[in-house]
Parts: structure tokens; sequence; C-alpha cells
């Protein structure tokens, strides 16, 4: 049995109120880990504390990147509550990343409140707690930063050899299986809408004015767009795509986190970023 500094204990001395924290980034990942999750948090809770245990769960799907959480925000107005005397997760990146981390052990520190990371060997109620959670978030952070620079390194070197890419959007046919670029082929019968499309730019109609042209055409949306009819955006996008030129590219976009909520924003790489497919 794990040990502590100290006792777990209820602060009126009867009923222990806890937070058991689990978390999964995204829907592909099993929704059975949640309950994974909370049977080992709250299995470690009952070798702690033997009386009166009341659990308040939070079980969430979503990026622990985003400080903007709707459970976070919960997870804080719980803490400052006083209500409250154990928050636990399997480990302080289930909760959220980055030094946000810390600074959630910061707050049930203030509000009387322990926190125990179980594979961190975080607890608050341990006098050199901070200096634990601060190299954990950090481990944290920069596991999370190799993995996507892995996966990106992967899929450029796929480019390179000539694999295909995921999204060719409406005017060409990607048969079932198909890994490489030379399968793709172009739909007869978007030919010529995508010649009378560049021919509109150029008389110098708007992008919702094409659009508007496609829905009548009853021309499909295509590719990974969740929308079922054309706009003026996805218009922009389709036929800026330099695919309809014969070049394909990689890494013309990239994600661009905005540190004070965590999401993500889209803005155009550097020239030398970009990898052309040869």
């Amino acid at each position: 049995m794990r040990r502590y500094s100290s006792p777990i204990t209820p602060r009126d001395g009867q009923k222990l109120r806890v937070i058991p924290i689990a978390r999964i980034s995204t829907l592909k990942q099993d929704e059975k880990s949640l309950d994974d999750q909370l049977a080992l948090m709250k299995g470690e809770v009952g070798k702690q504390y033997e009386g009166d245990i009341e659990y308040t769960n939070i079980a969430t799907q979503g990026s622990g990147e985003k400080l903007d959480r709707e459970e976070l925000t919960l997870l804080e107005e719980y803490i400052e509550s006083n209500q409250y005397d154990l928050v636990i997760a399997e480990d302080l990146a289930r909760i959220c990343r980055r030094i946000q981390a810390v600074y959630i052990c910061e707050l049930c520190e203030d509000h009387g409140t322990r926190l125990i990371a179980i594979n961190d060997n975080v607890d608050t109620a341990h006098e050199n707690w901070s200096d634990g959670a601060l190299m954990c978030a950090w481990h944290h952070e920069r596991s999370n930063k190799d993995t996507s620079k892995r996966i990106k390194r992967t899929h450029r070197n796929r480019f390179k050899l000539g694999a295909k890419q995921s999204e060719y959007g409406p005017f060409y046919t990607v048969p079932d299986g198909a890994k490489m670029v030379d399968e793709v082929k172009k739909k007869e019968a978007a030919i010529e809408i995508v010649k009378q499309g560049f021919s509109m730019l150029e008389m110098g109609l708007a992008y919702q004015e094409i659009a508007d042209w496609l829905n009548e055409l009853s021309f499909p949306v295509g590719g990974q767009s969740k929308r079922e009819s054309w706009n003026g955006r996805l218009v922009k996008t389709r036929f800026l795509n330099p695919i309809l030129k014969g070049v394909e590219e990689r890494n013309n976009k990239k994600n661009v986190r905005i540190n004070s909520t965590g999401h993500y924003k889209q803005v155009s790489s550097d020239p030398d970023e970009v990898l052309p497919f040869s």
C-alpha cells in the first residue's frame, strides 16, 4: 500500500469529500478509460480512509492544454467553496497541462484542500510538493512536444516517399485503401466544374457567388468538411488549394498555440517550412 506523509482526513471530522478527476484527450480513446481512472483513484482513497466518503466525479473528454474547459472552471469553483477535502488524479496532466497544473495545486493549498497526483508522487500535504509538481508539469509538456514532433517527422518522411495526403476535396477520387499519390485520380465530372470556377474567379465574382452556383448544381462539398452545402469560405479553400494546379505541398499551414487559452490557430508557414512533393 502506498504511504503518504500524513493521513487523509475530512475537515469536518465526519465525511471525506473527494473530487476524483479523469480525462481522455480525444474521441478515439476508449471512454472506458475514464471508468478505469475513477476506479484507480477511488481504490487509492479507500485504502487510506475507512470512514464515510462522498465522491464528486469530474470525468471528461478534451485536450488538457485547453484552459477554458468548463470542467476546469467547475473544479476551481469546487476548490474555492472550501467544502472538499481532497482532489485526486492519476497524474497532473489529467487535470490540465503546463504551469496551470501547478496553479491548481496552489489553489488547493490556499483553500485547505489536499491534492494528490498518484503516478507523479505529488501530494500537497508534503512540504516540498511544489518541486515535484513543477518538474512533472515540465515533463508532461516536454513529452507532449516530443510526441508531436515525432508524428510530424513521420508524416513528412512518408510524404517525401509519395504517400497520399488525408484531404483532396471533392474534385478527386481516392480509391479505398489508396496509400500513394499516384493512386489519386481527377474526377472526370469535376474537370469542367473546376475550369468554370476559375473562369468565374477571373471575372471577379465573389466566392459566395460561386458557392451559390455550386449549390444550384448540387455539386457535393466532399472531403472532410462537415458542411452539406458550399459557402464562400469553403470555395476559397477548395479553389486556392495548390493541388488543383498540379502542385502537392505539405506544411503550407501550421498550428500555433494561444498560450492564454490553450487553443490553436492556423497560420501560414514560413517559405522554408513548406515541403513540396517531388
